[in-house]
């Protein structure tokens, strides 16, 4: 007689041990399944995420290294000024050349008097404090104090590349000093060295500070009164050969899961990494995706320990069976049947019933599937704590102009509120691969103490 007609006949004839089997190996397959559609799920609903946020690496000026600034008093007080190798448009260009980066925003840094308008006034440290300091953006739109809802944009449009000369302004700039879209404002660099030119700026654009402007503030750290302009307009205010981006350059990756490896690429490329750093920012996708990577977490802890009570709660159950089946091997052995086809019936009979259990758990995934994913995502959405922004305890956040210290408005962000679940029968597939291999780990190591034993005392310890 076959191998195969001896394992078909033994699951015919065994039938309550066929049915025990069959209902565990259903359970088993079926919650493991559900556990990878919902993983699957997971993943999809992160990517889609991930696409529509991003994430940002920021090439900047290292400001421990002592040695590439130089300080010196002036009339003012301490004048600090940047002696090392600047940002530069070449290095842009090089860093575009990674894979995975989609745009970037280059922030350059100035102070500005306001020549024939005025700032909204703050608490004055005496003559010469009436000042103002300004980011140049390559793209405003990108700009964190946008990007971070700190700014909403309310006439007019954003800065681009190609801008010359451009400035944005808020609406307490506009009203005080009744401008509007189309005029033109004067500013001219405020620091104590050098002969700087007065700059004409056209109004493109007009924003409303959405933060507080209630709070103790001086002239320079007043949000309202920060001048968004384009690069050419701040090479001129400064008085410099070349644009240089003297706070840092951002650069948007397309998936924020790569960016750790996007910004090792960068590390290996020619510049000068005395004078850089690298700042990696994903701060905008974990605090949208806090829930959705804690439930990542779960779903993979809950796969592993299924498989892994599978195999313990079958190999239990398949070695106290075998036990009892010492005759039938004994015999099997006596006969000529080698140990090996023993083990190989054992393990055809256990997949005779776990097609048709595997098949079943399709069918039985697909209704339980969505709703286990919908009580797991809310018990741990529960759960999570919305990620903070380190800010320095110096007070520099309020000087900083480039709006790093500004929490994300996760209002208008888009958002996973729920994950929907398909079972494909791709992941029916991965079900049969692997469940066939759990099975002959399984019933290979409940077989080891009977195979190990000779026929003749398999059939003297009989009762």
């Amino acid at each position: 007689m076959s191998t195969w007609k001896r394992a078909f006949l033994y699951t015919v004839r065994k039938k309550v041990k066929t049915v025990i089997l069959f209902f565990l190996l259903l359970a088993m397959s079926t919650f493991t399944l559900t556990g990878l559609s919902i993983y699957k799920a997971a993943d999809n609903s992160a990517y889609s995420l991930r696409q529509s946020i991003g994430g940002s690496i920021r090439l900047e000026l290292d400001e421990n290294n002592r040695a590439n600034w130089q300080y010196q008093q002036a009339a003012g007080g301490t004048m600090v000024a940047y002696t090392g190798t600047p940002i530069t448009d070449k290095d842009i260009q090089e860093i575009l050349s990674v894979d995975g980066i989609k745009s970037y925003n280059g922030l350059g840094d100035g102070s500005v008097f306001a020549k024939d308008f005025e700032f909204i006034s703050g608490f004055s440290f005496g003559e010469g404090s009436d000042y103002s300091r300004l980011p140049s953006v390559t793209n405003s739109e990108y700009f964190n104090f946008f990007t971070r809802k700190a700014f909403r944009l309310v006439e007019g449009r954003h800065i681009k590349e190609d801008d010359d000369h451009v400035v944005l302004i808020s609406t307490a700039v506009a009203e005080n000093n009744k401008l509007k879209l189309g005029d033109t404002i004067t500013v001219q660099c405020c620091y104590d060295s050098g002969d700087y030119p007065d700059v004409t700026l056209t109004i493109i654009g007009i924003y409303e500070y959405m933060g507080d402007s209630e709070s103790f503030h001086t002239t320079s750290t007043d949000k309202r009164n920060r001048l968004v302009i384009d690069h050419k307009a701040m090479r001129e205010i400064m008085q410099r050969d070349e644009i240089q981006y003297d706070n840092g350059v951002d650069f948007y990756v397309d998936d924020p899961r790569e960016i750790d490896g996007i910004a090792k690429q960068i590390q290996a490329l020619d510049l000068d990494w005395d004078c850089f750093k690298l700042t990696v920012d994903n701060s905008a996708y974990e605090a949208v995706a806090s829930s959705l990577t804690a439930m990542q977490k779960l779903i993979i802890w809950m796969i592993v320990g299924c498989v892994l009570v599978s195999v313990g709660i079958l190999t239990l159950i398949l070695s106290m069976w075998i036990k009892q089946r010492r005759h039938e091997t004994g015999i099997l052995l006596a006969v000529g049947i080698t140990k090996g086809r023993i083990v190989f019936q054992y393990i055809i009979e256990i997949l005779m019933i776990a097609i048709l259990a595997f098949g079943l758990s399709y069918v039985a995934s697909s209704f339980v599937s969505q709703g286990i994913s919908d009580l797991i995502f809310h018990r741990v959405a529960e759960s999570q704590e919305a990620p903070e922004i380190e800010v320095p305890d110096d007070g520099s956040e309020y000087l900083d102009i480039t709006g790093q210290y500004i929490p994300y408005d996760t209002s208008e962000l888009e958002t996973v509120e729920r994950v929907r679940v398909n079972v494909r029968p791709s992941d029916l597939l991965y079900i049969y691969i692997f469940g066939a291999l759990l099975i002959a780990v399984s019933v290979s190591v409940a077989s080891i103490t009977v195979i190990q034993m000779k026929p003749r005392k398999i059939l003297s310890q009989m009762d």
